[in-house]
């Protein structure tokens, strides 16, 4: 379901518009992945066959399993990253140069690997940033990128091979969201479409009989062609969007056609992460930190991860207060205003086409807060990921809307 302030102004507000309409006549909206990772992993490069021990033989049937359960319900972010950890292609040849068997992937994901720290997690993680999965896996990729006593040349296959696994999870979850949201503003715009459609229908009779003119009915039916346009783009936008969620999960055929997504993103929180020793955190257990140690640039490496991490959480500041203040604050005055113009209507000091200008305004401010918290969750990715110190930096989205007219905008002061 939408969240409470969005459905108040998507089903109930734009059916409004036909409530408004009608009163201007009355008154003067496979069968299972199988294990086809595992199973094509264990056949190995060549063709020689894997004999596996009977523990080894458990874990693949349980991974087979995961696989199906993390297919068969109703995808999350966190699950996205684990089924692409399991499933991808890619993590094969990573995980051969990392000396780690493909067979673990499961312990990988959901334990600490025993030869980290005692097989303690990281002191210096902050559950709210680092998600359990990334500081599993961390913890196995770093014991054998940085393990004494091996060339430089085996060291930098070895990062690079890590570094590859991690940032194919973080681009997982950004993939996710993306999709997500583009589901999520498609239904939203169905809905727009249908109460749109119901008010153009009710105008239609209204000029039949004299009780509107020529300009009223054009005036709405534009809104009409204008929202089932706009529908059409994020109808396709969510399908490339879904498209390349499958890609990054490594899915095709039937087990891509059996990924279901949730209708919508999460609540935001009710407070951001504070910088408070975010920097300090970075520092001490980033992935590149450990692997500017070892080629002799601490320095280098720390003045890129405090800036990096700086930068992240600025975005993501930014981000929050953006979404918090469409949620909290522009979508409330759309529907405060869109009452007024009814009273005013009621009064017979404004026409339908008021009342039409007033519905884009309102779609308007539910499509500024919808891309806002799809913005909000993309930060937080980008924050986790600059903690994680794998991968490159994505692009910040920028202050803005693509609204359902041009030059629709808002700004935080």
């Amino acid at each position: 379901m939408m969240p409470r302030v969005f459905r108040a102004a998507g089903r109930g507000c734009l059916v409004a518009c036909a409530l408004l309409l009608a009163l201007v006549g009355s008154g003067c909206a496979s069968t299972g992945t199988g294990g086809m990772s595992a199973a094509r992993s264990f056949a190995g490069a060549s063709s020689q066959p894997v004999v596996l021990t009977p523990e080894q033989q458990a874990m693949l049937v349980r991974w087979r399993q995961r696989e199906v359960e993390l297919i068969e319900a109703p995808l999350s972010a966190d699950a996205a990253a684990e089924l692409a950890l399991l499933h991808h292609p890619a993590v094969d040849r990573a995980l051969e140069t990392l000396g780690i068997a493909d067979v673990d992937r499961l312990r990988v994901a959901h334990t600490i690997n025993p030869d980290f720290n005692g097989g303690r997690a990281p002191t210096t993680t902050e559950t709210r940033i680092e998600r359990p999965i990334s500081v599993n896996l961390m913890t196995w990729l770093s014991v054998p990128a940085f393990a004494p006593g091996i060339s430089l040349q085996d060291r930098t296959a070895r990062v690079q091979a890590a570094d590859e696994i991690a940032a194919l999870l973080f681009a997982a979850r950004r993939a996710w969201v993306s999709a997500v949201a583009a589901r999520q503003s498609v239904r939203y715009f169905e809905d727009v479409v249908a109460a749109v459609e119901a008010s153009e229908q009710i105008m239609a009779s209204m000029r039949s009989v004299g009780n509107s003119s020529e300009l009223e009915l054009l005036r709405t039916q534009t809104l009409h062609a204008d929202a089932v346009a706009h529908l059409t783009a994020v109808q396709v936008a969510a399908a490339l969007e879904r498209e390349r969620l499958i890609q990054t999960l490594g899915l095709w055929g039937p087990d891509a056609e059996r990924v279901r997504l949730p209708d919508r993103l999460a609540d935001l929180p009710r407070t951001p992460v504070g910088p408070e020793g975010l920097e300090a955190r970075a520092v001490a257990q980033r992935f590149d930190v450990e692997s500017g140690r070892l080629q002799g640039l601490p320095g280098e490496a720390g003045i890129k991860a405090r800036g990096e991490v700086r930068a992240a959480w600025l975005a993501y500041r930014g981000a929050f207060d953006l979404a918090r203040h469409a949620h909290d604050a522009l979508v409330p005055l759309a529907e405060r205003v869109s009452a007024e113009q009814l009273k005013l209507y009621n009064g017979m000091l404004v026409g339908v086409l008021d009342l039409v200008a007033d519905v884009t305004e309102r779609i308007n401010a539910v499509n500024a807060a919808l891309d806002a918290e799809r913005d909000f969750w993309l930060a937080e990715l980008e924050l986790q990921r600059s903690m994680a110190g794998v991968g490159v930096p994505a692009a910040a989205a920028l202050p803005g809307a693509s609204g359902f007219r041009p030059g629709a905008a808002y700004h935080v002061h």
